[in-house]
Parts: C-alpha cells; sequence; structure tokens
C-alpha cells in the first residue's frame, strides 16, 4: 500500500475477521485494503475503517459497478437537452459541447477504473483540501477507493466542470430529475397535506397539558413521516387520526409501524425534549438530504416542530452546490413552493391552499430559514467536523437539536465505518458523540454498508434471518431512529 505525503504515520497490524489487515493512520484518516467481512465485536474506535468500493458484496462495491456510470450518463444528457432549448448561436449552447466531452470523461473514467487524479483548480478554495485527502489515501481508483470519498469526488468533480464555464456555473444538473419525482409523488403529497391540516393544524395538543400521551403519539408519528420520507410508500407510517391520538388508540398502529426500525431512540428524544421545554431558546437544525418528496416531508416536519411548541425556531442546512443527485440545494425551497402552487401538478387544492399561506408565514417571520456550508459538501466525515470546521461545529453545539436526515448523512456521521452493528451509536459518533456537547437525532433508512445501535447480538442475528446477505442495512426497508445527547 502507497501513502504518498505521509506525516506522523502509524502502522500496525490488527487481525480480525480471520485475516490479518494493514491499518495506515495519517493525521486524521484511516486508510485500509481488504474485503468486505463480518466485523469483531471487540473492534476499538481506531481499528474501524471505511468500506471501499473495491469490496464485493457492498454497497459500495454495487454502487461504483452499476450506478455511477448511469448518474453521469443522466447529467450528459440533461446538459444536451437544455442545450437543445438555447438558440442555435447562443455561447450556452456551445459550451455545453465540452461540458459533454468533460462529463463523459468521468464516465469513461469509471467505467474503465482509472486512477483518480487531482481535481484541477477551478477557482474555489476547496481543491486544495481535496487534494490533500486524496494523497493522503494513497494510490486508487474508481472502483477500488474508500466510497465516501470517491462517491464526494464524483460530484465535486461534476461541479469544477461546471464551475470552469462560463454560462453553467450555476445551473442545476439534477433539477429536472428531481422536479420530475416530486410531481410523480403528488397522491402522497397531497395525502399528507391533508392529514397535516386535519390533525396537526387544527389540534391544541400544544396548549393542552392533560394530553402528553397524545403528544407524544403524534410525534412519534410525524418523526416518521419525516424518517420514511424518501420513500412515498404511506403504508409504512401508522396512519393516526385525529381521533386516534383524542382516545388515545394509536399505541398498537405506531407498534406496528416500528417493527422495522433496527435502532429506535424515540422514547429518549421525547424524554429529553419533554424536559428541556422550559428552555427560552430551542433552535432545532435540521441537516437535509433529498430534495422533492422528502424536502416536503421536512418542511411538514419543521412547521409541525414549531406549531406543537417542541421548536422555537427551526434552521434547515441546505448543500451549496447541487450533490448526490437530489440533495437540497437553497433554490430546491422556492421551487417546491412553485410546484405547491401549481394546479397542474396539483390539482386537489383544499388542504394545500391551506398550507401554502402556514409554511410561507414561518418563513417570513424567520421561525423557519436556511443556512449552508461549505463543509456539507466536503469529503470529510462528521468526525473531522471539529478540526475542519470548527465554527459550524460551535453552532451545532449551540442547537437544541441537530437533525440529520438521510443515508449520506449518516455515513459521514459514523465515518462511513464497518463498526460491529451492537456499537452504540455514542461510540459510533467519535468527536460528535460522548461530551461533545451536540444533541443528535439521525432519522435514517438503511441503504449503505453501515449501521450501528442494534441492541443485541441476537437481534443482529434475527435481522440476518429475515434479510439475508446484509439486506437489512441495504434495501432501504429497515431504518434507524439514533439518538445521542453528547453528554
Amino acid at each position: 500500500m502507497v501513502v504518498s505525503r505521509s506525516r506522523a504515520l502509524l502502522l500496525f497490524m490488527v487481525t480480525r475477521w480471520g485475516r490479518s489487515l494493514q491499518f495506515v493512520f495519517e493525521e486524521d484518516s484511516w486508510i485500509c485494503q481488504s474485503h468486505i467481512a463480518m466485523p469483531s465485536a471487540t473492534m476499538t474506535a481506531q481499528e474501524v475503517r471505511a468500506v471501499w468500493t473495491s469490496e464485493k458484496g457492498s454497497m459500495a462495491n454495487q454502487t461504483a459497478e452499476t450506478r455511477w456510470a448511469k448518474i453521469i450518463q443522466g447529467t450528459i444528457d440533461d446538459v444536451g437537452e437544455t442545450a437543445a432549448a438555447e438558440d442555435v448561436d447562443s455561447q450556452k449552447r456551445a459550451e455545453s459541447i465540452a461540458i459533454q466531452i468533460a462529463l463523459k470523461g468521468i464516465k469513461k473514467g469509471i467505467e474503465q477504473n482509472k486512477p483518480l487524479t487531482p481535481l484541477q483548480d477551478d477557482g474555489k478554495l476547496d481543491i486544495q483540501e481535496w487534494n490533500k485527502q486524496l494523497a493522503a489515501i494513497g494510490n486508487c481508483s474508481w472502483k477500488h477507493c474508500p466510497w465516501l470519498f470517491g462517491e464526494c469526488y464524483m460530484y465535486r468533480s461534476i461541479q469544477r466542470i461546471l464551475n470552469s464555464s462560463k454560462h453553467w456555473q450555476n445551473y442545476d444538473i439534477f433539477k429536472r430529475q428531481k422536479d420530475s419525482t416530486f410531481v410523480k409523488s403528488r397522491a402522497a403529497v397531497e395525502e399528507l397535506t391533508s392529514r397535516y391540516m386535519q390533525i396537526v393544524a387544527n389540534t391544541q395538543l400544544a396548549q393542552d397539558e392533560s394530553k402528553e400521551e397524545a403528544k407524544k403519539l403524534l410525534f412519534i408519528e410525524m418523526t416518521e413521516i419525516a424518517l420514511w420520507g424518501n420513500a412515498t410508500d404511506l403504508s409504512l407510517l401508522a396512519n393516526l387520526t385525529l381521533e386516534d391520538l383524542q382516545n388515545l388508540q394509536g399505541r398498537e398502529a405506531i407498534q406496528k409501524s416500528q417493527q422495522n426500525i433496527v435502532d429506535n431512540d424515540t422514547d429518549d428524544v421525547w424524554a429529553y425534549l419533554q424536559r428541556t421545554s422550559g428552555q427560552a431558546s430551542r433552535q432545532i437544525d435540521i441537516v437535509l438530504d433529498n430534495a422533492g418528496f422528502e424536502f416536503f416531508t421536512d418542511l411538514l416536519y419543521a412547521a409541525y416542530l414549531l406549531d406543537a411548541g417542541i421548536a422555537t425556531s427551526v434552521r434547515l442546512h441546505t448543500k451549496e452546490f447541487p450533490w448526490f443527485v437530489s440533495d437540497v440545494i437553497s433554490e430546491d425551497v422556492e421551487s417546491l413552493f412553485e410546484h405547491l402552487d401549481s394546479s397542474e401538478c396539483f390539482p386537489s387544492r383544499e388542504y394545500i391552499d391551506q398550507l401554502i399561506p402556514r409554511l410561507r408565514k414561518f418563513f417570513q417571520s424567520g421561525a423557519i430559514t436556511t443556512t449552508s456550508d461549505s463543509f456539507w459538501t466536503t469529503p470529510y466525515s462528521f468526525h473531522e467536523m471539529p478540526v475542519k470546521a470548527p465554527a459550524l461545529f460551535k453552532e451545532l453545539q449551540n442547537s437544541y437539536l441537530v437533525i440529520f436526515k438521510g443515508d449520506l448523512n449518516y455515513r459521514k456521521l459514523t465515518r462511513d465505518g464497518l463498526w460491529p452493528h451492537t456499537t452504540t451509536y455514542e461510540e459510533a459518533l467519535g468527536p460528535l458523540g460522548k461530551q461533545s456537547g451536540v444533541k443528535i437525532l439521525s432519522l435514517r433508512t438503511n441503504k449503505s454498508d453501515v449501521c450501528v445501535g442494534v441492541p443485541t447480538q441476537s437481534k443482529v442475528d434475527e435481522l440476518n434471518e429475515k434479510a439475508p446477505g446484509g439486506a437489512w442495512i441495504q434495501n432501504g426497508k429497515y431504518a434507524v431512529v439514533s439518538f445521542n445527547e453528547g453528554l
């Protein structure tokens, strides 16, 4: 294994999974090459490594082998379609040819498993950090690299091409796909809007102290809507009615809906929120994941947190540029409202027309705000946040609760490490865990190779029986609601 620009290298051998693995530590990066296997329950944090795209049977390998080239082809097609709508002699149309050629170069590199090379300067300050991290990893290629770095590198490579242009710098190369997906979720949007306006917006649970159990049931239901928001299958939810809440008859439905949550800290979150409800300032931060339907459910969740008196304000964290196909950028906020305003997209208007002004009022009053930080689009895991983004880390320490949405945020929170599944969430968070001062709630459906917080090994064995081959950590049908108070 070759590691360039090595400083303070610590080389040691660790035996795990019946084979010897060679680990190299440089500064704050663990690097290892091996094939995926079942981890040992006695591993320490220093021994945990990130999954590589070369590891057969891993989600990382499947993604590198089958998904990445398709994603790049989608960007090529999108640029071509957008350029075709431009005037024949326009500079933007002419520039699109060079952009498509450059994108084809990325696709060819993936298909032929070419080495990852330093990113060329595009005028942005982060290029040096990317190339420094690439040098620390050493010799690697598209199909033989740390999955987290390789995937982030791909999206930064796409943006580098756009940044180097004159007319495409602010172009969202995934917007067409995001818009299409949201419109297709019309039925789910209309159903959730109806339920929200009939139940949450018209109840006085926040002011009624005699309805503590009903408040908790509603919190669980709304949290699950946010959890499963990247799927439009509402059958996963408990689907509580106002009558259920009033008569406290929703417990059985809630229990059924939680069967596939393999690490469920909902009770702990609720206990924290109740214990600290007297705080004057209760700003909740939501680090967003996908645009479209999931972002719509996130807005409903934010509105609920405000309506229920749980939060005094909500701050939404977006990405600075198009990222992982569907991640929310700032422009997606107004785009969502434009779609909701459209009778063509959403013809059933009764409840949507009630919801829109309610949401807009939250934004106009400052109760809901948006922000973005360049750290969210770096190759670093969140373990590196205290060093690489100390100002952001301080902001999160001061937050009442930080909710991380989705699989990528979970991978970064846990350093995309192959932890034993019974590892506590607190341990896997590393510097963001014990005594960090950051109150973290992760809402994530399992779609990668990492999952921690499963209570017992017998539960892991049971999950492996139900979903053989590690399907329960990859197929999106299982999830985690993981909480750590940072004490």
